[in-house]
């Protein structure tokens, strides 16, 4: 299954558990943008789709959970690695040096997230509302990839290029946790366009990067107050 139906499936199923709700409150989330992890990793395409429900506290603050399928990523370019033999023993070249190999890693990380938003509204005058929003998020992996070009130190052909399971990964973490913000502006007819940032608090293995992402975002409320 590839990763287009994949995800127009699980849009699907979104939708379909958003409809059991009162239309008037529910949220339409879209976003896309750029992630990565740590300074060490440089950033790949990033989405996000899903569903929300925002409950009124009063004329400025509301809370909106959501239910969002996440793509994330990061890649690795440059780095060295030693050249290892197929028995695993390092290889020298002719100045007597340990070689060394160039490998390139990119990685896509698929999460099932519940962001728990809280949004402040502040109207300007009668065309719409600026919104501030934050809170956290918990995740859980679901899937990716991890691919690997110039990996000297594997044996026979998975040193030109290799695919791993991204959650296979050594030490890697399907749990993921962290803070969620950002801000837009949410005009006349329920839509709302904005900026969104997402911090993980949990590394991704232990001791390595955590999850960032940075999206431009449109949602579309039901329940519009203008």
């Amino acid at each position: 299954m590839t990763r287009t139906l994949r995800t127009a499936l699980l849009a699907a199923t979104l939708w379909a558990a958003a409809a059991t709700l009162p239309a008037q409150n529910l949220l339409l989330r879209l976003g896309g943008g750029l992630a990565s992890q740590g300074t060490d990793a440089r950033p790949v395409g990033a989405f996000q789709i899903g569903v929300g429900y925002e409950y009124e506290f009063d004329q400025h603050w509301t809370f909106a959970p959501s239910l969002v399928f996440y793509g994330k990523g990061w890649k690795e370019k440059d780095r060295l690695v030693p050249v290892l033999d197929d028995n695993g023993a390092p290889v020298t070249g002719d100045d007597g040096e340990p070689a060394q190999s160039i490998m390139d890693r990119s990685a896509t990380a698929n999460y099932l997230a519940l962001p728990l938003a809280f949004n402040y509204y502040l109207r300007t005058g009668t065309s719409g509302y600026v919104v501030f929003t934050a809170g956290p998020y918990v995740a859980c992996g679901l899937g990716g990839k991890i691919k690997t070009r110039g990996d000297a130190r594997e044996p026979g052909s998975r040193k030109m290029y290799y695919e791993d399971k991204t959650f296979d990964a050594p030490g890697a973490r399907r749990f993921d946790a962290g803070i969620t913000f950002g801000a837009g502006y949410q005009f006349r007819g329920g839509i709302t366009v904005g900026l969104q940032g997402d911090f993980s608090l949990t590394p991704f293995t232990s001791g390595g990067g955590r999850n960032r992402s940075g999206l431009i975002t449109l949602a579309y409320n039901f329940g519009s107050r203008l």
